[in-house]
C-alpha cells in the first residue's frame, strides 16, 4: 500500500508530465540540459506539501528511495540546493499556469 506522500507524489508527477509538451525526456541528463522541468515542478510541490525549505527537502529526498524512483532519479542524481533554486527561477510562467489549471481540476469548485 502506498503512503499518502507516495500517492501525492504520483499525482504531482502525473500533472507535471501533462504540462510538458512532447516526448518526456529523462529526468536527468548530464551536461547542459540537467534536470527536466517536471522534476523541478515535483520538487516544488513536495516542498510546499511537506512545509520544508529547499535544503531540508533535498536532505530528506536522499533518504526517500520510493519518492526518488517516482521521479526517475538515482541517489547520485539528486539535485543540489543551488540547482533547484536556479531551475525554479528559469521555469516559464506557462508551465506554472498549466500546472495550476490541471491541479485545480482535482478539486470540486463551489457554486457561483
Amino acid at each position: 500500500m502506498l503512503s499518502k506522500l507516495a500517492r501525492f507524489t504520483g499525482r504531482v508527477v502525473s500533472l507535471a508530465q501533462k504540462t510538458v509538451v512532447g516526448e518526456p525526456a529523462p529526468a536527468f541528463a548530464s551536461g547542459k540540459t540537467g534536470y527536466t522541468d517536471r522534476v523541478i515542478v515535483v520538487l516544488h510541490g513536495l516542498r510546499e506539501s511537506l512545509g520544508l525549505s529547499h535544503r531540508q527537502l533535498l536532505d530528506v529526498l536522499h533518504e526517500m528511495p520510493r519518492i526518488r524512483s517516482k521521479l526517475d532519479l538515482a541517489m547520485v542524481e539528486t539535485p543540489d540546493f543551488i540547482t533547484v533554486c536556479m531551475r525554479m527561477e528559469d521555469l516559464e510562467m506557462m508551465r506554472w499556469c498549466a500546472l495550476l489549471r490541471l491541479s485545480a481540476e482535482l478539486h470540486e469548485t463551489g457554486q457561483v
